[in-house]
């Protein structure tokens, strides 16, 4: 009687917690990825989710969904629950399965250890107005990262600063974008949009409607958006003939301190030609000399006359 008791408790408890961690409409028999897709599309974007159905999706054996739910939610949100998944993972029935080894690694990590990197970034502008275009990936030609959570947008007079957390191939991602502007802005008509997924728009309003040589306070060379191009045809063209005009200048001043350098050159070479040349003649007048002091002339100049 006391054990029927006590699995009737125990049942009710797993119905609760099935409910609680939102796998009540789940049965057995149901794929794991489509309890995957389920909390990725639904559950970690509209609830929140406690620590102990973390614990309760593991021992059920759904160790995708573990994985997914740790990066998605608690690890995204930066809830810091290290202590007690790292305890509860050291069980050997759960270090033995691959996704329970990528989660315990990144448990591990410490915050310090986040790699940071600038994401990509491509810059377009009208007269009255610069235009930036964000996708958060570490590089022009890999795919953007779809969990990238914007966490910093600052739109100063004279600056910009973008941050985000993201996780690629189970890495976590610090992507940083920091910079001077070339010239100052309104912050308070300019803004900030989420685009597609992983990637954001920057809608900068200049306060003098002129055309800016380039983004940044620095000379930083950032890519041109030209897909823009169209949208603000008269103004992008202008603009491609001050990159080319910029372009011939750097050209020509490089040709002038390539010219200087070789004349430079030159210069040392005929300074270092004339002193052994002068060091050649000292020589031999040195030589010279000797020979008219007794028992030299057999090592000196006579010799090789």
């Amino acid at each position: 009687m006391l054990f029927l008791t006590f699995l009737i408790s125990v049942s009710i408890a797993s119905q609760d917690l099935l409910k609680k961690c939102y796998l009540e409409q789940f049965t057995i028999g149901d794929p794991e990825v489509k309890i995957q897709i389920y909390f990725e599309d639904h559950v970690v974007k509209n609830h929140q989710i406690e620590y102990e159905c973390l614990e309760f999706i593991i021992s059920r054996g759904y160790y995708k969904v573990a994985l997914s739910l740790y990066e998605n939610y608690f690890l995204l949100n930066h809830i810091d629950i290290t202590d007690r998944i790292v305890q509860f993972l050291k069980n050997d029935k759960y270090l033995n399965q691959r996704e329970m080894q990528t989660l315990f690694k990144l448990a591990m990590a410490k915050s310090n250890q986040v790699q940071v990197v600038q994401p990509v970034v491509q810059w377009a502008q009208s007269k009255n107005a610069t235009f930036i275009n964000i996708k958060f990936s570490h590089r022009q030609d890999a795919p953007a990262c779809l969990n990238a959570k914007l966490e910093v947008v600052e739109i100063k007079n004279d600056s910009l600063l973008i941050e985000a957390f993201g996780i690629v191939s189970h890495i976590p991602f610090k992507y940083r974008y920091a910079i001077k502007l070339y010239k100052p802005i309104d912050p308070a008509t300019s803004y900030e949009k989420v685009e597609s997924v992983g990637t954001m728009y920057v809608n900068l309003t200049k306060i003098e409607p002129v055309l800016w040589l380039r983004l940044t306070e620095e000379d930083y060379k950032t890519p041109i958006w030209w897909d823009l191009k169209d949208n603000f045809r008269k103004d992008m063209e202008e603009f491609a003939q001050m990159l080319e005009k910029e372009s011939e200048r750097k050209e020509r001043n490089a040709d002038k301190q390539a010219k200087k350098n070789q004349k430079k050159r030159d210069q040392e070479k005929q300074k270092q030609t004339s002193q052994k040349a002068q060091e050649a003649k000292r020589q031999l007048e040195y030589e010279h000399n000797q020979c008219y002091k007794p028992g030299k002339c057999e090592i000196g100049w006579y010799q090789r006359q």
